[in-house]
């Protein structure tokens, strides 16, 4: 049995190094994860991140066992399925929604489809346009908001730490 003072000082600790691996979260973040505990050691998850890598290699295998032509659809698969996923991280990461565990990883698995169909095209036709353009869009996207959280950040620490007159 694991006396309680011992499961506080783990939750306080975080999930460490190796920990890092499956929540890449902070302390601070954690909220982010689920948590179970193996024995005395809890175990975070990143909630998002169970969604999208489950889903990435169930779709990943099935189409490389059933080969599905390029085609119209795929605008689909590679541009609008992320959508969710993206504006719910940016949503948190900017601030504007706290958003929920079961909302990450619902979102996540269709991140998952869409990476799992994105991984597939390239591994068939390498840097074909619409994988580069999905890419290039995302990370414009992941830039954009990690710029913006940077300055709201700035901003926020500026006023914390404005003198009173």
């Amino acid at each position: 049995m694991v006396s309680e003072q011992a499961r506080e000082r783990a939750l306080r600790r975080g999930p460490g190094f190796w920990g890092f691996w499956l929540a890449h979260h902070g302390p601070g973040e954690l909220e982010r994860c689920y948590r179970f505990f193996a024995g005395r050691r809890p175990v975070w998850i990143c909630a998002r991140c169970l969604g999208v890598y489950p889903a990435l290699l169930a779709t990943l295998g099935l189409l490389l066992a059933v080969e599905i032509q390029p085609g119209v659809f795929d605008m689909v698969w590679l541009f609008v399925l992320p959508i969710p996923a993206v504006v719910d991280w940016g949503a948190a990461r900017l601030g504007w929604s706290a958003g929920t565990n079961a909302r990450r990883t619902i979102t996540g698995v269709l991140l998952g489809i869409s990476l799992g169909r994105t991984a597939e095209l390239n591994m068939r036709d390498p840097m074909q346009a619409m994988v580069v353009w999905q890419l290039a869009i995302l990370l414009g996207v992941v830039v954009a908001v990690e710029i913006g959280a940077f300055w709201k950040r700035k901003r926020e620490f500026v006023e914390r730490n404005r003198p009173v007159a």
